[in-house]
This record gives C-alpha cells, sequence and structure tokens, in this order.
C-alpha cells in the first residue's frame, strides 16, 4: 500500500464547439497510507475524472500524482486496485478464475493464486462460491466477487466508484459493514467516490469535498467518529455536517 499525493492537478476538455472546458482546477489533497479517504462533490465536478487519472486513462494538464511509502517516492507505475459500480465481472470465467485474471494481469506469482483466491473469497463471505459463474449469483454476490478481486492483488491503491450504488440499500449497507471492516482489518489504503453522505460519514477515515466543476478543494474534513463503527445517529449527524459544508461551498462558487 502507499500514499497517494494529488498536487496542483488541472485538467481540460474541448467542448463540441470547441471551447475549452475545465473539469480540475489546481486540485490538491493526499490519500493517507492505510487509510480510507472518501471523495464527495455535486454532480459532474469531475471525480470520474480524477479516476481515470490516476489510473492514468486520462492524461493530465498540469500538475502531478505521486505515489509514496514510507515517505519514499514509489519509482515506476503503481499497481492499482479498482472496484466499479458494477463488478465487470467475464460470465463465462467461474468467480475463482475472475480473481485469477486478475492475478495474473497484476504479476502475482502463480504459485500464490490459490491461496489468495481462497482468502479473500473468504473474507468477503463467498468461500464456497469459487466454482461458481457469475450468472449464478446475486447483485449482491457479485459485488462482493469485484471487491475480492481488488483486494487480492494487494495493491498499492484501491479505488471505489459508487461501488454500491447499483443494489439495494440493505445490501449496500452490509456491503459497507464488509467493505470498512476489510478496510481496517487489511490495513488498505483507499480511494472512495460516493454521492451518498450517509456512506461517506461510515466508509471515511478522511472526506474530500469537492466544489462544483472545475473541481477545486473545498475542505478536506477527519472523521471524528471511532472505528470500528457502527450505523449509529452519530453517522447521520456528521452526514448533515458535510452536506453543510458541500452544500456552502457549492454557493460559493457559483
Amino acid at each position: 500500500m502507499a500514499r497517494l499525493i494529488v498536487r496542483d492537478v488541472e485538467k481540460w476538455f474541448r467542448r463540441e464547439d470547441g471551447q475549452p472546458l475545465k473539469i480540475l482546477d489546481r486540485l490538491s489533497f493526499e490519500a493517507l497510507e492505510g487509510c480510507v479517504t472518501v471523495v464527495v462533490g455535486p454532480s459532474g465536478c469531475g471525480k470520474s475524472t480524477l479516476l481515470n487519472a490516476i489510473v492514468g486513462l486520462e492524461r493530465l494538464d498540469r500538475g502531478e500524482l505521486a505515489f509514496a511509502k514510507d515517505a519514499v517516492h514509489l519509482q515506476g507505475p503503481p499497481l492499482i486496485g479498482y472496484v466499479f459500480q458494477s463488478p465487470r465481472l467475464l460470465p463465462w470465467k467461474t468467480v475463482g478464475d475472475n480473481l485469477r485474471l486478475a492475478l495474473q494481469g497484476a504479476g502475482v506469482a502463480r504459485g500464490e493464486w490459490q491461496e489468495r483466491v481462497e482468502r479473500y473469497l473468504d473474507l468477503v463471505g463467498l468461500g464456497e462460491y469459487a466454482a461458481q459463474f457469475p450468472l449464478y449469483l446475486s447483485g449482491g454476490q457479485r459485488q462482493r466477487v469485484g471487491l475480492a478481486r481488488a483486494l487480492a492483488i494487494e495493491s498499492d491503491l484501491v479505488l471505489m466508484d459508487e461501488p454500491f450504488a447499483s443494489v439495494d440499500e440493505l445490501t449496500a449497507r452490509q456491503l459497507r459493514q464488509t467493505t470498512r471492516r476489510l478496510c481496517e482489518q487489511l490495513h488498505r489504503t483507499v480511494l472512495f467516490v460516493t454521492h451518498n453522505l450517509s456512506e461517506a460519514a461510515y466508509m471515511s477515515d478522511y472526506v474530500v469535498t469537492l466544489t462544483t466543476r472545475p473541481a477545486r478543494l473545498a475542505e478536506y474534513v477527519t472523521n471524528p467518529l471511532p472505528a470500528p463503527r457502527d450505523w449509529t445517529p452519530e453517522i447521520y449527524q456528521f452526514a448533515a455536517e458535510l452536506e453543510a459544508k458541500v452544500t456552502f461551498k457549492e454557493e460559493s462558487d457559483l
């Protein structure tokens, strides 16, 4: 795992009429090693663009994305795990083979594949499903496989892009509890994007609030709630505080 450093990042696109459109504006923050940093902001402000830049799908126009481990900057490309809004499993491969494919792509030695498949499926509660095909799993189970796949490669950073948006609220709450527990247990560095402020309050160690487009840092907030945590009234109180911060920053930038 590593610390992600976002420093003075800017990104522009071109409108259909050829005019420039600024998406990210001098954005700076850090996702600390072994912590869950949640990014919240208005729809369309540039959260997905930021994630695409981190994984190398978008080229920045200015600024730096760097990774450091134990105060030393990493050399070479980082290893990144990704949990998508939908799990994106290959339907013609078993659950276990979906994980093995990710392990192969991450350069993990073949001799470690079976142990990691068994371990991480057990951690997400699907230890008996390695031979199943995704078609026969529920939406929540498929998302658990996606989580296991992202964790199994033991990456420098795990990105989560609204990973529970496609399931019902009861399933989402169970997935949040599992994910938060595993992040604490495994001490992973996670950058988590969501529109759901209650989810942000529950999942986060730190919260990055963004302004309207072009996205700038509105505020960097430390979650005051102790971990491990449960769905207590304090979660919703902190979510209301986050809403006030996001709303204030939006209005001040209009």
